[in-house]
């Protein structure tokens, strides 16, 4: 089983061998790292599940760490909304790595990565991250003229 402290050095070993400094990339909470990629925002999160759930109980007892990748890349457009998410929902069917995702609350389509502690292999984050961005940049190219999409830049 994962300890979270394990998956933190793990993590953070990982931004090191990708030539960033761990430091410089934490963010403001233990676990949470903030990278850039093409001018991207890429978020890291790694936290413990205090309880199970019906969407992580089949590994929760076995390793209740997570290990998560987020990327957001545009706000939703505010007309034809529902038909941009489900041509998202048919393109995830096409993903390595990621799923498209929409966070209301916040008007913004991000593009995730997630898996349990013990399945995060800290020699493909860079390859991940690659994979991620790839997409999202992809998405917004091919998506941005027919919903008017509206780029999320990184924070300042």
């Amino acid at each position: 089983m994962m300890e979270l402290s394990q998956l933190i050095k793990k993590v953070e070993a990982a931004i090191r061998d990708m030539g960033l400094s761990e430091e410089e990339s934490r963010a403001d909470e233990n676990g949470q790292w903030i990278l850039l990629k093409n001018e991207l925002p890429v978020y890291i999160d790694v936290w413990q599940d205090a309880e199970s759930t019906p969407w992580n109980y089949f590994v929760f007892k076995n390793d209740p760490t997570v290990f998560q990748i987020t990327i957001p890349f545009t706000h939703a457009p505010t007309l034809k909304r529902n038909e941009f998410l489900q041509e998202l929902l048919i393109v995830n069917l096409n993903l390595m790595f990621g799923k498209f995702s929409y966070n209301e609350k916040d008007n913004a389509t991000v593009i995730t990565y997630r898996v349990s502690g013990d399945n995060f292999k800290s020699e493909s984050l860079s390859l991940i991250i690659d994979a991620l961005a790839y997409y999202s940049e992809m998405a917004y190219h091919v998506l941005k003229d027919e919903f008017g999409l509206k780029r999320i830049h990184a924070p300042n």
